[in-house]
């Protein structure tokens, strides 16, 4: 009996570690600067994502992959506040409920589901309207090794999908599974990009697998 009621305090021990919460600002640097240098399939270039200080004092971009960036701002106590994003044309998208994409604190099993208009404000001095839909949970804390055999302890693994509807009736989907490491952000991920035609004729569908190579954080 004894042993029993050690095994069963050291679960409820596990489970509320499991279940603190951490700074999201530990786990998404968000100083302009910072890069992150991430495998690429053969013969292809490394894929750079980076932070680059924003259009207004507090804002900051940050571009993936596509040279695409998504607009930021950045609150210690509220979190990171998604404002909308910078396409790979330079066309901007501005959504008219701007949210949260994570509090200040987070812990396995938050979720966020929201919808919200947007204008998108076209290179040609156009303004078109749509819709973004985002889908998320953290998942918990994993190890995670990476191509170089680099292990990365206790990362935050997030599984979101996202969903663009355009004026032109196009549409565009993507389903993710990414993992944040302490200090570095992050270190390994899995996206799949779906484009649909407004036919409804799946025009696009890609899966981009990638992990960490270096990490430059902010001067």
């Amino acid at each position: 009996m004894h042993r029993l009621l050690s095994y069963c305090l050291l679960l409820l021990l596990a489970s509320e570690t499991t279940a603190q919460k951490v700074r999201i600002a530990d786990y998404y640097p968000s100083q302009p600067g910072t890069r992150w240098i991430y495998t690429a399939p053969p013969d292809k270039p490394d894929y750079i994502s980076r932070i680059e200080k924003g259009e207004t004092e507090n804002t900051v971009w940050h571009y993936d992959a596509t040279n695409a960036a998504k607009v930021l701002m950045f609150d210690k106590r509220k979190g990171l506040l998604y404002l909308g994003e910078i396409f790979n044309d330079r066309s901007k998208v501005v959504f008219e409920k701007p949210f949260y994409w994570f509090a200040g604190q987070v812990r396995r099993g938050d979720s966020l589901y929201i919808t919200t208009p947007y204008r998108k404000h076209e290179t040609d001095g156009r303004i078109t309207e749509g819709t973004f839909t985002l889908n998320q949970k953290i998942l918990g804390f994993e190890d995670v090794t990476v191509s170089s055999g680099q292990i990365y302890r206790q990362c935050m693994r997030v599984d979101f999908n996202t969903h663009w509807t355009f004026a032109d009736g196009r549409q565009a989907k993507s389903i993710n599974v990414y993992y944040f490491a302490k200090g570095i952000g992050p270190v390994k991920a899995s996206a799949r990009f779906i484009i649909i035609s407004p036919e409804g004729k799946e025009l696009i569908n890609r899966l981009v697998e990638t992990d960490l190579k270096k990490f430059e954080p902010a001067l």
